[in-house]
Parts: structure tokens; C-alpha cells; sequence
């Protein structure tokens, strides 16, 4: 079958609501973060400079390290009856009010096609807020801490 274009709604974001370090080696417990419309996986990298003399004037590098971020923007949701929060979106800023170790929480993304990619990251959440006829914004900055990786679930 060909290669098709796929729509960005298709894709999963979930969080583990079980601290990263209370059970390592446990099961993980994936909760989906509702209500996104929108989600940029970003790359970038560092060079390191290897430049000698031999060169004859022409820069030379290398990569020294390479970074991950995803960037998810939607709709800030709540039970209007009891104010219970959405689980993902309140698991995500738990993590990002943490501090050290505690700051950093296991996600797990899937494309439309089912293939999975796990990482751990810290958390920055977006600005919450809008104006006089505007639904209420809900984002985070998602900084990706080591290597992502593929999974087969």
C-alpha cells in the first residue's frame, strides 16, 4: 500500500500518572492527555567545532548532542458539576510544579498507524487563559530528557 498522508488529530499523548521513581520497574499507567489540537515534535543539536588549520579555511563540525521537544497546545478541560480536572492534562502540570527527580514523567506517543514512541521529559505548562468569547487555552512544552524510543505495545 502507499505512504499517506495522515491528519495530526490521529495522534495519542499520554502521561504514566505513577511517578517516574516510585516504580521503576513497575507497570506503567497511561493516561491520554484530552482535548489538544495541536502537538510539534521539535529536533535540534550541538555542534562540535573540529576545525584545524588543514581545513584551509572551511569549518568543519561534528554532532556533539541532540535534543528532543514536544510542544501540545488545546483547551484547558474541566467537569463543570464537581471541577474535576482532566486527568492527563492535571497529571502534566503536576510534573511541571516538580523540582529534581520528581520532575520528570514517563509519555508515550502513537501515531495514527499504532507505532509507539515512549520518552521522558520535564514539563513547562503554556499559558493558561483567553479572552471575552474564547474557549480557555491549555498547553506544555514538553523537554524530552535521554534517548525516545520505539516500543511495540
Amino acid at each position: 500500500m502507499p505512504a499517506v498522508k495522515v491528519l495530526a488529530r490521529g495522534w495519542i499523548l499520554e502521561v504514566d500518572t505513577d511517578a517516574l521513581l516510585e516504580t521503576p520497574l513497575g507497570t506503567p499507567v497511561w493516561v491520554a492527555i484530552n482535548g489538544l489540537n495541536s502537538l510539534t515534535f521539535s529536533n535540534s543539536k550541538n555542534d562540535a567545532e573540529t576545525t584545524t588549520f588543514d581545513d584551509e579555511g572551511w569549518e568543519t563540525h561534528m554532532v556533539a548532542s541532540r535534543g528532543r521537544e514536544l510542544s501540545v497546545e488545546g483547551f484547558y478541560l474541566v467537569d463543570p458539576i464537581d471541577g474535576t480536572r482532566d486527568m492527563g492534562q492535571e497529571t502534566v502540570e503536576q510534573v511541571g510544579d516538580e523540582i529534581g527527580p520528581a520532575s520528570l514523567a514517563s509519555f508515550r506517543l502513537t501515531s495514527p498507524a499504532s507505532k509507539v514512541k515512549t520518552f521522558v521529559s520535564s514539563v513547562n505548562v503554556g499559558d493558561i487563559g483567553g479572552g471575552n468569547d474564547d474557549p480557555t487555552s491549555w498547553g506544555a512544552e514538553l523537554t524530552i530528557s535521554g534517548k525516545v524510543t520505539s516500543v511495540i505495545i
